[in-house]
């Protein structure tokens, strides 16, 4: 389709709609109604799938702008329905955020409370638009980029370092409710790609631009083909990419909604498929990150192995496959897993996020023997060499470190590492719990001096409330009785208040 023929498409059915129009003085937002005409972005990215590449970026970026005037208002500092459906693009490309309170809008309205739009737009926990707040804007935003860049072939496609970068955006985003997640529509913005134009080099750096381009293009087919491949068992915003206004009212409502994107995708773009050439160009390389960042940043396997197989031709696919059915609970024989755990390693070495050594640690979690545990504390090792103390997964690994220690019987190299989680941890309950466990592992590795200055540095921390003191020496002391002859222990209680007469334990004064 020629441009023109696109612009007389446009024209033939774009729309008008009462929209937000936001007005930032300072620190507030004022928000007033205007009429703009434009197209719904869910159909606007359908009619211009491959739209240029620096307009996707600023779009993504306007959109997030938007949302972050609307969290400055003091009225309502949340907007509720963020999806595709609820922002217009008008002609010149702008978006804008449709004012819900318009009784003009009532009928889109309606339709964003469908069960089908919500589940593809909201969490689970939160499965109706009753409740707004910014984090579950946040959550929206995610998926709004998400299913753009499903539904977009941007000329010239995504490279690596864009790719990467933007599933690090949409996992941060459906992670609402981590610690990690982002704060305001104000850090996505920050967090997208800046578009550069390319500019004339000398032949020498052209040569390098080439070389490098060639070794980041290997996944951009992913984001072209995804909007064909939707998610059988989630309903993945590429599948609702082929659900418009119209199919939905013209259908019957179906209780089980994924029968009902199925037959809308079979009419529509029908499924593709994926060769061996495609694996070996990088194909499977994408798919592969999809399923890590589902795998370690949501938990959600069953989503990983949708995503898994669709390269189940790709041999690190299937291994990582045999891993997660062992995750969702599918008994595997040890000699199986222990097989595609080590296959699997080669890729991980490959790996400099150190990704791939966290499904690793996972999987050698599954295997309750010494052999495993010991293989935990060397990937472990692994990991954690590429990794930021600050990152997700950091306290993972430590963790399962300690866990592999305890099975090896390294008490003492137990209790450091639990040294180490106490500098990281504020959860107050989950604190008490590591003193308490390091000062059982000093005790075990006849070193009762340092579990005695682990006690006291529990009873001193402030972060941590008496009676919680208490529980935790009355544990400790359970399991190791003998400490109750120790002379520092006792003086440590005299000087606490803390009041032990046989199995009772409490604080006296």
């Amino acid at each position: 389709m020629s441009s023109f023929e696109k612009e007389v498409v446009y024209v033939a059915v774009k729309e008008g709609y009462d929209v937000l129009r936001l007005i930032e003085h300072g620190k507030t937002c004022y928000i007033s109604s205007e009429y703009v005409e434009g197209r719904i972005l869910a159909e606007w990215i359908k009619s211009y799938p491959d739209v240029e590449k620096e307009q996707l970026f600023l779009l993504i970026r306007e959109i997030m702008n938007q949302l972050g005037m609307i969290h400055k208002c003091r009225k309502k500092p949340y907007y509720q329905y963020v999806n595709p459906y609820s922002i217009v693009v008008t002609e010149e490309g702008k978006p804008y955020f449709l004012d819900m309170e318009a009784g003009s809008n009532e009928k889109r309205l309606r339709f964003m409370q469908r069960r089908t739009v919500r589940e593809c737009f909201l969490p689970k926990e939160e499965a109706y638009y009753q409740k707004g707040s910014i984090n579950l804007d946040i959550y929206g935003s995610g998926k709004i980029i998400q299913y753009l860049l499903a539904a977009a072939a941007p000329k010239p496609s995504l490279n690596r370092r864009e790719e990467r970068r933007f599933l690090k955006i949409i996992s941060k985003c459906l992670n609402y409710q981590s610690r990690s997640s982002y704060q305001s529509a104000a850090d996505i913005r920050r967090c997208i790609p800046q578009y550069k134009k390319k500019t004339e080099h000398r032949k020498a750096v052209q040569r390098t631009i080439f070389m490098a381009a060639g070794a980041a293009s290997v996944l951009a087919a992913a984001w072209k083909f995804q909007a064909a491949v939707d998610d059988e068992g989630e309903k993945t915003q590429s599948g609702l990419s082929d659900v418009t206004e119209s199919d939905i009212q013209e259908k019957k409502y179906q209780e089980d909604v994924l029968q009902e994107v199925e037959e809308v995708e079979a009419a529509g773009t029908g499924k593709i498929g994926f060769g061996s050439d495609w694996l070996l160009r990088g194909g499977g390389e994408a798919y592969m990150e999809l399923a890590l960042a589902y795998i370690l940043d949501l938990s959600d396997y069953e989503k990983s192995l949708y995503y898994l197989e669709q390269i189940c031709e790709y041999v690190p696919a299937r291994d990582l496959t045999e891993i997660v059915e062992a995750f969702c609970g599918e008994a595997k024989e040890p000699s199986v897993l222990e097989e595609s755990l080590i296959r699997l390693e080669d890729e991980a070495a490959k790996d400099a996020t150190g990704r791939y050594y966290r499904c690793l640690v996972r999987g050698y979690g599954l295997l309750d023997t010494k052999q495993a545990a010991q293989e935990i504390l060397r990937l472990g090792r692994l990991c954690m060499s590429r990794m930021d103390r600050e990152e997700e997964g950091w306290k993972e690994i430590q963790e399962a470190m300690v866990s592999a220690c305890e099975k090896l019987g390294e008490s003492k190299k137990a209790a450091q590492l639990c040294e180490e989680l106490l500098g990281q941890e504020t959860d107050s309950m989950k604190k008490k719990e590591i003193y308490e466990k390091t000062a059982v592992f000093y005790t075990s590795a006849e070193q009762p001096d340092q579990a005695v200055e682990v006690l006291r540095r529990l009873l001193e921390d402030p972060a941590i409330e008496p009676e919680l003191c208490v529980q935790a020496v009355q544990e400790y002391i359970r399991q190791m009785p003998g400490i109750l002859e120790n002379e520092e222990f006792r003086k440590l209680m005299e000087e606490s208040g803390i009041v032990v007469e046989g199995d009772q334990i409490w604080a006296g004064q």
